[in-house]
């Protein structure tokens, strides 16, 4: 005798795949809703003037991987509330990080550089040094390389048609060509120069008040001066324990690399 399938087998199987669909869109859609909001708690907090717990809310996005200009913007705002000037220094430096010319990002910065202790600002840049940092700006790393690629295809076009259709021989599609080769060269130097500025984490904001800095790796060698929180410093070289520091006057030394947040 031929066994035929159980009454309703089909529905209730279809009824069990059309809950699991369900329940994943759900899971996506609250894991897509949860940190907006977290975020929008953050906001929250920070409207009540709990700047504290508004920073930590929003410090705690970010180390779950969140890097987003608002969220390092927020967080600035709010350790700068709460009288963390290393902290907001270092969040307005990130935020800036993503857009580069976002001007109240760059206002809020140098509000908090003004709580900055000695604060030594960077030496002004040359009109040639002010083209090439408008230039980079004109793209993330990710549009450069964007526009190295067409680029580069479109020159071996052009050089193909040149080649294999003799009727297509002209002064315009050489100049043509020169012009594509021009943009790929530029294009080219300007995704690896913003790959290496976006990727370089010789830099940091030191996190502590009153550190000595030494002339050596050595906590007996001398002290030369004193560095602030909330002072960007470059790391020109490091050891296990040492960072060598160089601020934008000039001046370098040696401090214990756990004072530094690095960018």
């Amino acid at each position: 005798m031929r066994k035929g399938s159980m009454p309703g087998y089909k529905n209730i199987k279809s009824a069990l795949l059309l809950a699991i669909l369900l329940l994943t869109g759900s899971l996506l859609r609250a894991q897509q809703a949860l940190p907006q909001q977290r975020f929008d708690a953050a906001n929250s907090l920070y409207q009540q003037s709990k700047f504290t717990e508004a920073a930590t809310a929003y410090q705690q996005l970010i180390d779950d991987g969140y890097a987003i200009k608002a969220l390092y913007f927020n967080a600035g705002n709010a350790y700068y509330k709460a009288g963390k000037t290393g902290e907001a220094v270092f969040n307005y430096e990130k935020a800036l990080q993503l857009a580069p010319r976002d001007e109240a990002a760059k206002h809020n910065l140098a509000l908090a550089n003004q709580k900055v202790n000695g604060f030594v600002d960077e030496l002004p840049l040359v009109f040639f040094q002010q083209w090439w940092r408008q230039l980079q700006q004109l793209h993330k790393p990710n549009g450069w390389a964007v526009g190295c690629i067409l680029f580069f295809w479109l020159a071996i076009a052009g050089i193909m048609l040149n080649t294999f259709l003799p009727g297509w021989k002209n002064k315009f599609l050489r100049w043509g060509n020169y012009a594509l080769g021009a943009l790929f060269t530029l294009y080219l130097v300007m995704a690896i120069d913003t790959y290496t500025v976006a990727n370089n984490h010789q830099a940091g904001i030191i996190m502590h008040s009153n550190i000595k800095v030494k002339t050596a790796p050595d906590d007996n060698s001398k002290d030369v001066f004193e560095v602030q929180e909330g002072m960007k410093v470059h790391i020109a070289d490091a050891t296990k324990d040492y960072c060598k520091i160089s601020l934008a006057d000039g001046k370098t030394g040696w401090i214990s690399c756990a004072w530094i947040k690095h960018l």
